[in-house]
């Protein structure tokens, strides 16, 4: 801008040291003068757009700063074992050391979704029109209101249940287990296998190798995750769900499984469509 104030005052020089009347070509000299002038006024105006797209620059990255500070995930970090904190549904947690747990900002306005690492035990505030949803790498945990204790690391995820009731839905298989106090399920991610285990029961269900073994489980037990893992409905007489069994399958399908074991506990166990 300085150089065109320069270039303008070099012009009326010109004209005003070397006007002769009779001699001096005005129209050349007022030519001049006029290109500077116009120069000058364009570069006046690229000076006031770049101004006006640096103040608008600046807006965007102040408002995008702004946005990614509101919508940082708030995230919980156990420095010690048994840290305790209390989230904003009121919702407490006992965090083990190097536990981690994070939030998003619409935790307890649309939803209660939670994701975590290591080892947290958590006490959910009930509320039935919210539930409370726990992620880990590995598995995905849905509880309306109860006491549960969650184990993750690098293997999988195991849950335990203090009381009320908790769903266990493992990454794969997707199967939904339905967990009540004194359950603990344990999935490992290699060989997708799931552990089912209930005061002196256990389930194992490999969906890798198509095994599934039973020790002790009651018929009530073994028909309710059997209908989780097949994905389908059974039923069988009332006075028979007390009945025990133990027992190992391997590469069977879900129809010979129940053949086995209606001969074995002379039970009448269907498939309901």
């Amino acid at each position: 801008m300085q150089q065109n104030r320069n270039d303008i005052d070099e012009s009326i020089r010109f004209v005003a040291q070397h006007y002769r009347q009779g001699v001096f070509d005005t129209a050349k000299g007022w030519k001049r003068l006029t290109h500077s002038l116009q120069e000058f006024r364009r570069v006046q105006y690229l000076s006031l757009v770049t101004r006006v797209a640096a103040v608008a620059l600046l807006l965007i990255v102040t408002g995008v700063g702004i946005w990614i500070s509101v919508n940082r995930p708030s995230q919980l970090l156990a420095e010690s074992d048994n840290t305790i904190f209390s989230l904003p549904d009121h919702t407490e947690v006992v965090m083990q050391e190097g536990a981690e747990l994070t939030y998003d900002r619409h935790f307890g306005n649309r939803y209660r979704h939670v994701s975590m690492h290591g080892n947290i035990r958590f006490s959910v505030t009930h509320d039935e029109t919210m539930p409370f949803i726990v992620f880990t790498p590995t598995a995905k945990i849905t509880v309306l209101g109860t006491v549960f204790n969650v184990s993750e690391n690098d293997e999988g995820t195991e849950l335990s249940v203090i009381s009320g009731k908790v769903l266990f839905t493992p990454e794969s298989p997707a199967v939904q287990i339905l967990c009540t106090k004194g359950m603990r399920v344990h999935y490992r991610e290699k060989g997708k296998e799931i552990n089912v285990f209930s005061d002196d029961t256990s389930i194992f269900y490999s969906a890798e190798r198509n095994e599934l073994s039973i020790n002790n489980a009651t018929l009530e037990q073994l028909l309710m995750l059997l209908s989780q893992y097949y994905n389908v409905q059974m039923k069988a007489p009332e006075e028979e769900l007390p009945l025990r069994l133990t027992s190992t399958f391997s590469g069977k399908s879900i129809i010979e499984i129940l053949n086995i074991i209606n001969i074995t506990l002379d039970s009448h166990i269907q498939i309901v469509n």
